[in-house]
């Protein structure tokens, strides 16, 4: 049985979600047969399949199916557009600021690793689980469908998973896997990916980082190799690629929210980024999926 926060004082810090509160370092989410829908991620996030099979969609990529015994890694700031193919459950564990793999191993150690690749993924590299990881997630699942709510013991699980990772996977897998947030500063292009998305301009980002407009250029050409306005026009193309093949909203209102106020704009835009206008990108997309 177990005890309710008032009933053992000696958890009365466990996590009691509430409207107001952030949402859990971990917790399971659950997805109907055929429900669609958008994930957006404000932290760096490792989703691992308990059941069922999904579709994710992101970037110019063909929707690409998920299912259980596998994971993948979202950094802050991304969105993936959803298809469960069947009922599904989602262990979603949310990493905070400056993770480290254990204490021994940083990904400063990674990203000497990234530097030597030849060959770097342009999409996402999820990870099978192997016997010990599936065991050690099958007991999260267990106590979480238990009713524990402890933060304590969701930040020890954290760390005993990736710590996990460290000892179970080589450094060229871990890599693969964490490509999308290695580089030479970490938290930097962390606070970029989360304020990006509500950013318009090049200004609008440096405004949020508190930096002036010189000082992002310089520190933004020395992480990302490339300049802020064409990094954040890749990902907005990025970001309208994946809202249109992964979700059913009207064009017009995916448009709108990027601050096209003339559909033919819009389509000019896709046309340019994509060699496609929206209803073809929606088309392809609904092919690749087989519905």
């Amino acid at each position: 049985m177990i005890l309710s926060n008032s009933d053992d004082p000696l958890h009365c810090d466990c996590y009691n979600p509430t409207d107001n509160d952030p949402p859990p370092v971990i917790e399971i989410k659950t997805y109907r047969y055929l429900e669609v829908g958008e994930i957006a991620f404000s932290s760096n996030e490792i989703l691992l399949i308990v059941e069922g099979k999904l579709l994710f969609t992101r970037l110019h990529e063909t929707p690409e199916l998920f299912f259980k015994g596998r994971m993948v890694f979202l950094p802050a700031g991304d969105t993936l557009y959803y298809r469960a193919l069947t009922k599904c459950r989602l262990l979603v564990l949310r990493l905070e600021d400056d993770f480290p793999l254990c204490h021994r191993f940083s990904f400063t150690r990674l990203w000497t690793v990234k530097a030597t690749m030849t060959e770097r993924p342009d999409s996402l590299v999820p990870l099978e689980l192997n016997v010990h990881l599936r065991s050690f997630v099958q007991c999260l699942v267990h106590t979480l469908d238990e009713g524990v709510r402890c933060k304590v013991y969701f930040r020890n699980g954290i760390n005993v998973l990736l710590t996990m990772l460290h000892t179970y996977y080589t450094p060229e897998q871990l890599c693969q896997f964490f490509y999308p947030i290695l580089n030479s500063d970490t938290l930097f292009s962390e606070q970029v990916r989360i304020h990006h998305p509500t950013a318009r301009t090049v200004n609008e980002l440096a405004d949020a980082l508190q930096m002036s407009p010189k000082q992002l250029n310089r520190r933004f050409n020395s992480v990302f190799g490339q300049a802020p306005y064409e990094w954040m026009q890749q990902e907005k193309a990025r970001m309208i690629y994946a809202e249109i093949s992964g979700s059913n909203k009207p064009f017009k209102e995916i448009a709108q929210s990027y601050g096209f106020t003339v559909q033919a704009n819009f389509n000019r835009f896709c046309h340019t980024a994509f060699a496609m206008n929206p209803k073809d990108i929606r088309k392809k997309s609904k092919i690749a999926i087989n519905i």
